[in-house]
């Protein structure tokens, strides 16, 4: 858009290529539309359907008194001007001229972006940016002249111009490039009104590169994308040269100056390093030698900052870093980004990506407005249009949000029921509706959008303020959202390896499974029950540290391999912005330390039959410890998930066919008493099984080893039942 005198408007619309006139106080468009095409030029019957420019790629709007003035950029890298005089006339039927310029002239590629000089009072001169890589300035004051065309660049790439910055009262041009870099042209004499003896120019090109972004380790530097310029502007400030550069994404303002003596530019950084990424940008120069200038800077969050543009950078202790700090910062937006700004002496006035615009005090930043978006709202699922623009002129204010203007003026309200010059609108009486039916509907009304907007204000400050939370609480840290993850997944794989080595080393978690064979009766003090209470207390403590791992991993234990798994006590959430880098995407110790379940068949992996802690030596010889009888015929053994539910006094043990001792047999039936020492790895329910076994008394009064004197057939029968129960459990027996 481009405010005009008497307040009108010209708006310009990139997808029709065309320009409408309009006042935006009363809504009215006039018929017909500039084109970039040159058939209608205003003549025509105010349809963009019929008067519409497709092949137009950019645009820029300026005026000089009662004349408009459009420059056009075609795909096809042609550049055009059309001059309207007094475009505003709505009695004047004569249509605007158009001029192309030369086929020589032309850019090779499409031409990307335009900009007029608005150094001076009457623009006349401009520059343009096309996709080969190429800038070239022009005079538009009789015909449309090239006058000077800048190199392709260093380099076999192009790398062709994205935004462009011209102040000919200083000599520079200066323009943005797509890899982030920024080329300026230095040495532009006073280009006098007629240059038919005008030498050709030879300006001085400086380069500015792009700031180093941060690498993933890992990854490699050409796989990051370039940094997008958001904002160049040209300090206007005669006796040195400074530019204002702002990137996309990047939470830091950047101030280039030359220093001739030095021959480079002096960086300056402004804006806290882990802040919030800036969404715009608008620098207020001092207009008087007095004033100072500064910058108002908006952020992803809705918060304003004001930096002073001449300040020093100051040292952060926090961040080890020298950047200007700023001096004012407050909330301005709770719905969105902050997406466009405007300011003079009197106002200041802040637009969201949500179309909502809101007017602030320009001295004491108090609120003094807030106005809805004119939009429609959209559908379910589909974002809001934001403001795109906004222009202030005194006490009028021009919003553009998607395809919309919203104009408003500030002024004395008017007596009601008078509209313009003594028209006094109709009645209750003569419109056929009662006064008191009017108001209630208008109460109606009010009430209900006043709890529309209350509603759809709570959702979204709910969303943003989770997430301006979570961004402080980063900031706070000193880490992005891909640091702090990586931080999160170092200190998991820390505390896994601690755990693992007090598991392995030492430092067992004893009396986890002790409480529960607190009532198994204790038999007398022989080596074979000796050596089996030692085994049956021991292994349980070391499957109890090996049950209380951390998720991700699995225990082999009696034959199979469970699952380990631990409630996370967290309930903080962690938002990851799109990712750019590669990131971690487990946590887990350097040297697992358990044998980890298999990924591609989903089974656990068994150990090898050489682990001889997992496979213990068995002994031929039959022995009470190890809960054989007769030669041949041995007592499985049970995971050690079953001993809990086997031991006395549990609700399961009276179901259990181990949990009554069996009838010992007479000293003349028992087997030989040797026995050979049963390993400290045997299974706690063999240990348990042979301890209930030498517990129950022998049939000769004294106490003593006792051994088992059931037949075969009641031994299988008890062995049927066992596995019966087991397989009811789910086990793999």
């Amino acid at each position: 858009m481009h405010l005009m005198p008497n307040t009108t408007l010209l708006s310009a619309s990139m997808q029709y290529g065309v320009v409408s006139r309009s006042f935006p106080l009363t809504g009215k468009v006039l018929r017909g539309f500039l084109d970039a095409s040159g058939t209608a030029n205003g003549l025509g019957i105010g349809n963009p359907n019929a008067e519409f420019s497709p092949h137009v790629s950019s645009v820029a709007l300026a005026s000089e008194g009662g004349t408009g003035k459009i420059i056009w950029g075609y795909r096809n890298g042609e550049v055009a001007v059309t001059t309207a005089m007094r475009v505003m006339d709505n009695n004047r039927s004569s249509g605007a001229r158009l001029i192309r310029c030369r086929l020589g002239d032309c850019h090779e590629g499409a031409v990307e972006c335009v900009a007029w000089d608005r150094s001076a009072d009457s623009p006349s001169l401009f520059a343009t940016g096309g996709a080969d890589g190429r800038v070239k300035l022009w005079d538009a004051k009789s015909s449309l002249r090239c006058l000077w065309t800048s190199n392709k660049g260093p380099t076999l790439v192009l790398d062709p111009p994205v935004k462009l910055a011209v102040d000919l009262q200083q000599g520079v041009v200066s323009t943005a490039l797509m890899s982030g870099n920024v080329a300026v042209w230095t040495g532009f004499p006073s280009l006098p009104p007629d240059f038919a003896d005008l030498a050709p120019l030879e300006p001085r090109e400086l380069r500015i590169p792009a700031p180093a972004v941060p690498v993933a380790p890992g990854s490699s530097p050409l796989a990051s994308p370039p940094l997008e310029i958001l904002e160049l502007r040209i300090s206007p400030q005669v006796d040195h040269l400074s530019l204002l550069i702002a990137y996309r994404h990047s939470p830091q303002l950047h101030r280039y100056t030359w220093v001739s003596s030095s021959n480079a530019f002096e960086h300056i950084l402004f804006g806290d390093p882990t802040g919030v990424p800036i969404s715009a940008v608008l620098p207020v120069w001092a207009s008087r030698q007095d004033d100072r200038s500064f910058v108002i800077v908006g952020d992803e969050l809705g918060t304003l900052s004001v930096f002073p543009w001449d300040e020093q950078p100051t040292q952060s202790p926090a961040s080890g870093m020298a950047y200007v700090q700023a001096l004012h910062q407050f909330t301005a937006h709770e719905d969105g980004s902050i997406s466009a700004l405007a300011w003079n002496s009197t106002v200041l006035v802040t637009g969201s990506s949500r179309g909502t615009t809101n007017v602030w005090d320009a001295l004491t930043f108090s609120p003094l407005r807030s106005l809805a978006s004119p939009a429609n709202k959209p559908a379910a699922g589909a974002e809001w249009d934001g403001v795109s623009q906004i222009l202030l002129e005194r006490d009028t204010l021009l919003v553009a949000v998607g395809s919309r203007v919203m104009a408003w003026k500030a002024g004395p309200v008017g007596r009601p029921g008078m509209h313009g010059k003594g028209k006094a609108l109709r009645s209750a009486k003569t419109s056929g509706t009662a006064k008191w039916h009017q108001q209630m509907e208008m109460h109606r009304d009010i009430a209900e959008s006043r709890r529309e907007l209350e509603e759809e204000q709570a959702h979204t400050r709910r969303t943003f303020g989770r997430q301006r939370e979570q961004l402080s609480t980063l900031a706070n840290l000193g880490l992005d959202e891909v640091e702090a993850v990586e931080y999160v997944l170092m200190l998991s794989r820390d505390e896994e390896e601690a755990r693992w080595h007090n598991s392995t080393f030492g430092g067992e978690d004893e009396g986890v499974f002790m409480a529960d064979f607190d009532d198994i009766p204790t038999p007398m003090a022989t080596p074979d029950t000796m050596f089996a209470s030692e085994s049956s207390s021991a292994i349980p403590s070391r499957t109890s540290s090996r049950a209380s791992s951390d998720a991700g991993t699995s225990v082999f234990q009696g034959g199979r391999s469970y699952p380990r798994a631990m409630t996370s006590t967290s309930n903080h959430k962690i938002q990851v912005s799109p990712r750019f880098r590669p990131e971690p995407m487990e946590a887990g110790p350097s040297v697992s330390p358990v044998p980890a379940r298999s990924a591609s068949s989903g089974s656990s992996v068994l150990p090898p039959a050489s682990d001889r802690e997992q496979f213990p030596a068995v002994n031929r010889t039959p022995s009470s410890a190890s809960g054989s009888v007769g030669t041949g015929t041995s007592i499985p053994s049970t995971p050690a998930s079953s001993v809990r539910d086997s031991v006395p006094g549990s609700p399961q043990s009276v179901c259990s066919a181990w949990s009554t001792p069996l009838r010992s047999l007479h000293s003349s039936e028992a087997p030989s008493p040797s026995m050979v020492g049963v390993s400290p790895t045997l299974s706690p329910m063999r240990t348990l099984s042979g301890t209930i076994a030498n517990a129950g008394p022998s049939r000769t009064g004294h106490h003593g080893p006792t051994y088992l004197d059931e037949d075969d057939d009641d031994l299988r029968f008890a062995i049927e039942l066992s596995i019966a129960e087991a397989r009811s459990r789910g086990e793999d027996v």
